[in-house]
């Protein structure tokens, strides 16, 4: 008897331990799931794009609005501002597709919001912009207003700062030359043989080929170089990649003439826009007349397409066989009279 109660009181007491590990087991597995739950809900919670948001060092600001407009804003410290409306649209976790009401831009831009900083970022033709949002909604007039100020009061420090190192630094040296904003950007030009597209860079200070890179300066033009270069062999290697940049006048129209820096023959290229097809494109001339040697188009398609027209308003090197026959023909003319 003694035993059977033992052994009732063991098996009792095995199935209380069982049961109590089940339901030890269902509460942490309850309190883990939940736990998931919490955490999966932190980590799919996405920041609002919504608001304003500014980029001191640019001198930038941008605002997004609920019903997907907005508006981008950018102090310009030598043109006039830029004042675009906007649209956007989510496309991803945090990431969203900007398109500025902007003929300028062609592209649309790319914004990712990683917390309060957000980066827009473009193709050639636009610069990466790190923007912070701000805890109050942004006065963008203000905003231009300020940088306009801030601008006018620290650009001719900041120049003249610029220019003495530069001409301190290298003989004949007066500083970088800046290209016009117009001729700036990504350019695409069609080989007439071929038909093959290359696409060539102008920055602000720099334009950059498939093979070459060509740094835009100043040369003072009293400097003699090619005296100084011959009495210092390592004057050469100092302005390796460099090109003398002046802008000239022919026929009322500006052109921009970039020359190797040690050139001594030769015209070198000639940069300016034209009127083709509705659009603007880059004409670079050479020679002696600044014959036209390529067209540059927006687009790698436009210049697929019109890679090998000529046109009329343009100034050809073939155009002087044909000038030379034209006078050949009026001389037998007179000849025969």
């Amino acid at each position: 008897m003694k035993n059977r109660v033992f052994i009732f009181l063991l098996v009792g007491s095995a199935v209380l331990a069982m049961a109590g590990c089940q339901s030890r087991y269902k509460q942490e597995k309850g309190s883990n799931e939940q736990a998931k739950i919490i955490k999966q809900s932190i980590t799919n919670k996405n920041v609002s794009i919504v608001g304003s948001y500014r980029d001191d060092t640019d001198g930038a600001a941008i605002a997004f609005n609920s019903d997907h407009t907005g508006r981008y804003v950018y102090a310009d410290p030598k043109n006039s501002d830029t004042d675009d409306r906007l649209t956007w649209k989510k496309t991803g976790k945090n990431t969203y597709i900007i398109r500025l009401n902007d003929n300028d831009v062609n592209s649309a831009l790319t914004a990712k919001l990683t917390g309060s900083t957000l980066v827009i970022s473009g193709d050639d033709d636009w610069n990466t912009e790190t923007f912070n949002k701000t805890k109050n909604k942004l006065n963008l007039d203000g905003f231009l207003s300020s940088k306009k100020v801030e601008s006018s009061t620290s650009s001719k420090a900041k120049n003249n700062v610029k220019n003495s190192k530069s001409t301190n630094s290298v003989p004949g040296d007066e500083g970088l030359f800046d290209m016009p904003n117009e001729l700036r950007g990504t350019w695409y030009l069609a080989n007439e043989s071929d038909g093959s597209v290359s696409k060539l860079i102008i920055d602000k200070n720099t334009i950059t080929g498939e093979g070459f890179i060509e740094k835009l300066h100043k040369m003072n033009k009293n400097f003699d170089f090619t005296s100084y270069a011959q009495n210092h062999p390592s004057y050469q290697d100092m302005t390796k990649d460099w090109a003398r940049v002046v802008v000239l006048s022919e026929n009322g129209e500006s052109k921009v003439n970039v020359r190797g820096w040690l050139q001594s023959a030769g015209a070198g290229e000639y940069y300016n826009l034209a009127t083709e097809h509705g659009q603007k494109v880059l004409v670079i001339g050479g020679g002696a007349e600044a014959w036209v040697d390529g067209i540059g188009w927006r687009n790698k398609t436009d210049a697929e397409k019109y890679g090998k027209e000529k046109f009329s308003d343009l100034h050809y090197r073939e155009d002087i066989s044909l000038e030379n026959n034209d006078d050949s023909d009026s001389a037998a003319t007179n000849d025969e009279d």
